[in-house]
């Protein structure tokens, strides 16, 4: 019996082996047998995915090569949006398999609409917002803090960056922490089918930054996103009842003899320019000759886990000009986005919860280089940069980031940035901060920073200092936060962006949502309420009254159709102390004399706030602002109220997608201020603004875009007599003057761009003055510019 066992072992053993059958193992399934298949909604969240030789895949969008028969395949996602821990409403398929070079993923996105399916062409980074998408996050080093996003439409146009636990959200606080701005070389094609949408990608290992060990795990997580009707779900379920998302991923096991290899980036860079300006004195308007320059990016992995970027003469151009803001009662300064390519690549690690490092402060780099990194739990950031800006006044500027990860989701960092004046002076920061993550729901932040200032020879160095605290309890139904932050006078963060110092702060918020059942007209409704106080420091420590204060109580709405509504009313007290106002008089009987309001008229202003987004319409969506306010006409270099005005602002987006190719955004900022007491006008401001862009391909598109800027402000004045105030210093008095500003500006930009790096840029801008609002029959040339921009992206 038993030799008649073993043959019939053998014989089966042989007629399988010349059938050309091998046995199925987690490394290479068999080619005849049914690919494993992993349920997310079933916790099925550990994978292991199958190693091919080779791989022949078409990028053509069809899933139709012999690989994709032997990947395993991701399914039974749960929505998150607008109704959490359902079964997705769409089904979906995510097949992965992977190479010694690179990752695979094959999706099949099923819609029992394809009509409703949401895809445009247009450029890098701009698809999420308007367009259906699958989103595949990885967390290379699995430590739940941070993750390679990547994001392609039903065409395979692509959106990517880093998801940063702990980063700036999205959408004004309501989004996902992602920052997009850095561009990883992958590749990807979608295809329109009648049961959906299907997607290949493909993700080069030297894309990527992961540790150095012979065995690793990496987080895994796939969203889908459906426009038409809001609906958003994953693979590996999460809840906004934890605070940590990335924590909440798949993951990937027995990740072996992963190497990327050498990598080397090298981009040379051509810029040819022709300028004019407008000359003050005589009124000419004068072209500079055609200039012509090279510059250099270079980026070299130290290692696969450490990388070197270096610039050399760069050159911005391209980038899109900032939207127009309305200034004309801005009492602190505004705080613009980056856009610069060499900043944005790898500087997540440099956010703060306080921005203790603005890379915007460098404004005009000759040479930078910068090392970002993690090793272990040790990540690092290291810029710096030659700041030789056109007014003079050349700096170096060094910053330096620290942080280790601690348990599951918490961090320790440090901080120091240096700005030496090569003139003489410089300002110093060194800061702790800390993230901890409190049974998977409370978030606690803390800053402690320490900043020193020296001038010129007879400039005497200052100190100061800043704290900050923060504790958030994370809910879907409900969430609260707190605030307390102590900045002293003499504190400057001169890399940084921390415009107003000199202050305790306290504040509160609370969020309390009720969600409707799937399908419901209202998916959900909330009431939200905020305070928050300011105090001079010396004053708080005392039990002395707040100067200022803040309250807000909020309702909104989400309708079906991605539809919502949101509703704030605002109570607000300003009083500065009176050692604020010096230096500012007011003409009385017996000449000038200290000006300083009555305390009344700045206390108890109201105002109300009404906001409405739309996205139901493929080709159409937009957004609403309408307010109504009682604010305080503001002295911007003193920082102080002078006077209650009556305001009313409007603020429009339109977005028009008329065809794929063809995208456009109108927008309009209005505002109209009055002075209370008289009802006179204080000061106006109305910026259009229009961007409009074909894409001809995915690499090749045209932006146009135009925008006028009328703003007028009306001299301060004492509200008692109406008279010009008037502010002494040591040059001299002079009044607080009013001033008028009607500018356009104009910029044409065609652009290909096959791959981040290596691109073709041809750009003209314009701006004009005219003497008058909307004269246009005046408008005088002030600057024009045209230029051709052209870089190649060598990877070895």
């Amino acid at each position: 019996m038993r030799q008649g066992h073993d043959f019939v072992v053998a014989l089966f053993l042989t007629v399988f082996i010349l059938t050309g059958y091998s046995p199925l193992s987690a490394s290479d399934p068999g080619k005849g047998d049914p690919p494993p298949r992993f349920d997310g909604s079933r916790g099925e969240l550990e994978i292991r995915i199958p190693v091919l030789a080779e791989s022949s895949v078409r990028m053509d969008g069809r899933l139709d090569d012999a690989e994709w028969s032997r990947a395993i395949v991701l399914h039974g996602f749960t929505e998150f949006a607008p109704v959490e821990g359902i079964a997705a409403r769409h089904n979906t398929e995510v097949l992965v398999f992977r190479t010694e070079e690179a990752l695979y993923f094959g999706v099949r996105a099923f819609d029992p609409d394809p009509s409703g399916i949401r895809a445009s062409l247009r450029d890098r980074d701009n698809v999420s917002e308007s367009d259906d998408y699958i989103r595949i996050s990885l967390d290379t080093f699995n430590d739940q803090r941070r993750a390679f996003i990547l994001t392609a439409n039903p065409l395979g146009v692509q959106e990517d960056g880093v998801w940063v636990e702990g980063g700036v959200r999205t959408r004004g606080g309501r989004g996902p922490p992602i920052d997009k701005s850095p561009d990883l070389v992958w590749e990807s094609e979608g295809r329109m089918e009648d049961w959906g949408y299907s997607l290949e990608i493909r993700v080069p290992l030297k894309s990527l930054r992961f540790r150095n060990a012979p065995v690793q795990s990496w987080g895994l997580n796939v969203e889908r996103r459906v426009q038409q009707s809001g609906f958003g779900s994953t693979w590996a379920p999460i809840t906004q009842n934890e605070a940590n998302t990335l924590a909440m991923a798949g993951t990937i096991v027995e990740l072996e003899g992963l190497d990327p290899g050498l990598f080397l980036e090298v981009n040379p860079v051509f810029t040819g320019r022709r300028t004019g300006s407008r000359d003050a004195a005589s009124g000419v308007f004068v072209h500079d000759s055609p200039v012509g320059e090279f510059g250099l990016n270079l980026t070299y992995g130290l290692t696969s886990n450490l990388t070197l970027d270096a610039t050399v003469n760069p050159d911005f151009s391209q980038v899109e000009a900032d939207a127009g803001e309305v200034t004309v009662n801005e009492r602190f300064a505004i705080r613009l986005p980056e856009k610069r390519p060499f900043f944005l690549e790898g500087t997540d690690i440099f956010q703060l919860s306080q921005p203790l490092i603005f890379t915007r402060t460098v404004v005009s780099p000759s040479a930078g280089a910068k090392i970002t990194g993690k090793s272990g739990p040790l990540a690092l950031g290291y810029l710096a940069a030659l700041d030789e800006p056109t007014d003079g006044g050349r700096t170096a500027v060094n910053l330096l980031r620290l942080r280790r990860d601690l348990g599951e989701s918490s961090a320790l960092g440090l901080v120091y940035t240096d700005r030496t004046h090569l003139d003489g002076g410089h300002n110093r920061v060194g800061a702790f901060d800390t993230r901890v993550v409190l049974r998977r729901r409370y978030t606690a932040q803390l800053v402690a920073a320490r900043s020193s200032t020296a001038g010129g020879a007879d400039d005497p160095s200052s100190t100061g200092h800043l704290l900050y605290a923060e504790l958030q309890r994370t809910g879907r139904e409900f969430s609260w936060g707190a605030v307390a932050e102590d900045i002293s006078e003499d504190f400057s963060a001169e890399s940084g962006f921390i415009p107003r110092v000199g202050h305790t702060r306290l504040r509160g918020e609370t969020a309390w949502n009720r969600f409707g059942p799937p399908g419901a007209l209202v998916q959900r409704w909330g009431l939200t309420a905020q305070g928050e106080g300011y105090w001079d420091p010396d004053a708080f420590r005392s039990g002395e009254s707040r100067r200022e204060s803040d309250l807000q109580l909020g309702a909104n709405i989400s309708l079906r159709n991605r539809v919502s509504i949101f509703a704030t009313t605002f109570y607000s007290d300003y009083l500065s102390p009176p050692e604020a106002y010096a230096g500012l008089f007011r003409q009385g009987e017996g000449g000038l004399e200290p000006f300083v309001p009555e305390a009344a008229s700045l206390r108890g202003l109201k105002g109300v706030r009404l906001f409405f987004f739309a996205s139901t319409w493929e080709r159409i969506s937009g957004t609403l602002r309408l307010q109504w306010q009682e604010v305080p006409v503001f002295d911007r270099a003193l920082g102080v109220g002078i006077e209650p005005a009556a305001s009313r602002s409007a603020d429009v987006n339109l977005n028009l997608r008329p065809t794929r190719s063809l995208s456009s955004t109108l927008g309009l900022r209005a505002e109209r201020s009055t002075f209370q007491a008289d009802g006179e006008h204080s000061s106006t401001a109305v910026i259009p603004r229009i961007l409009a862009q074909y894409q001809f391909t995915r690499s090749i598109y045209v932006r146009a875009l135009a925008e006028y800027s009328s703003q007028e402000r009306d001299p301060l004045r004492d509200p008692m007599t109406g008279t010009p105030l008037v502010f002494c210093g040591a040059t001299g008095c002079a009044e607080r003057s009013g001033f008028a500003e009607h500018r356009l500006l104009g910029q044409l930009l065609f652009a290909y761009q096959p791959t981040p790096g290596t691109v073709v840029f041809v750009g003209w801008g314009h701006t004009a003055r005219d003497d008058r609002a909307f004269g246009f029959s005046a408008l005088q040339p002030q600057t024009d510019g045209f230029f051709v921009k052209g870089s190649y992206r060598l990877r070895f």
